[in-house]
């Protein structure tokens, strides 16, 4: 097979794959073809319509419908505090964020326009850690994380209620602002800050079953940018529980680096700090899943470094949840 038959082949296939979009939603041609390829190997998308799925054998769930991300160019992760996380994962960037409503949930292939601050120049690919950005400040915790992606043991997950478990002490002196910082050192005085740009950003969100028990936010951003987007950066996403009966549960998530977690409109759930993406890291209070649907969000924020996140259920036994489906509406 010839190169120039495979470049039409190719086209072929790409112009039948926009004209199946369901609900007059599609991705923009262009979209698809800037992929990385990294993200086909780590998502399926799927159509609106698509057959509900079922958690998997550990009880994860994998299809989330997830929005491109929105530039927040942190330089370092050490100031997601409470306080910090709190302001910019409830900050509303455009109509219908935090909907509760089911029926009014965006489809694959919808899009949004958000203002957010526009990435640094320098650094990581892009991005403003080094040359002067924001102080670092400690280093990431050491203590009590396991390696990421491990499991904790099965069985009733602990910690207290709504609350990530804790992480360790972080190490590290005083804050340096990347090379910047030496400035002071040096007898210099430190640059001052610019005042941070703004974009317009046209976003769409994306329905997908993840192949693996995490979802890989950082194969999503540099898929769905053509590379350019990898940190500092904030994801929103969302799936759609469907349960036969009310059910009493915890919400169980880990993520790298902090998040928040909503149920029908409800926040159970925040991991601040800095942090490794673990499975069962953070534990939420009893929550009641009610019969029918229930919204499931998360937002996550990175700065440099991976970015991830998972989720599954607890029955108050301490069993995993498996018998529920899992929709994209």
């Amino acid at each position: 097979m010839n190169r120039n038959f495979k470049l039409i082949l190719a086209v072929g296939m790409a112009a039948v794959l926009v004209g199946c979009g369901s609900n007059g939603s599609s991705i923009d041609p262009q979209r698809r073809a800037n992929r990385n390829v990294d993200y086909d190997q780590y998502f399926t998308e799927i159509k609106a319509d698509a057959a509900p799925a079922k958690p998997d054998e550990k009880g994860f769930i994998r299809r989330w419908t997830i929005l491109e991300p929105i530039n927040k160019p942190n330089s370092g992760n050490s100031g997601f505090t409470d306080s910090y996380i709190l302001t910019e994962l409830t900050k509303e960037y455009f109509k219908g964020q935090f909907t509760a409503d089911i029926n009014s949930l965006p489809v694959t292939g919808d899009e949004v326009i958000v203002e957010s601050e526009a990435p640094r120049a320098g650094g990581r690919g892009g991005f403003g850690g080094f040359g002067g950005g924001a102080p670092q400040g400690a280093s990431r915790p050491q203590g009590g994380a396991p390696g990421a992606g491990a499991a904790r043991p099965q069985g009733a997950p602990q910690g207290a209620p709504g609350q990530a478990r804790p992480q360790g002490a972080p190490q590290g002196g005083a804050p340096m602002g990347g090379f910047g910082g030496f400035g002071g050192m040096m007898g210099g005085a430190p640059a001052a800050a610019a005042a941070p740009q703004t974009v317009k950003d046209t976003l769409a969100w994306h329905s997908v079953d993840s192949k693996l028990f995490n979802i890989k936010l950082i194969r999503f951003a540099t898929g769905t940018s053509n590379g350019q987007k990898r940190y500092g950066l904030i994801f929103n996403a969302f799936t759609v529980v469907n349960c036969e009966e009310d059910m009493v549960v915890r919400l169980a998530a880990g993520s790298n680096a902090s998040s928040i977690w909503w149920v029908n409109g409800e926040k159970v759930l925040t991991l601040q700090a800095d942090r490794r993406m673990v499975a069962d890291d953070g534990m939420s209070k009893r929550i009641t899943l009610k019969k029918g649907k229930n919204l499931v969000r998360a937002a996550v924020i990175n700065g440099p470094g991976m970015s991830d996140m998972c989720m599954r259920f607890y029955n108050e036994d301490g069993s995993i949840v498996k018998n529920i489906t899992i929709t994209n509406k």
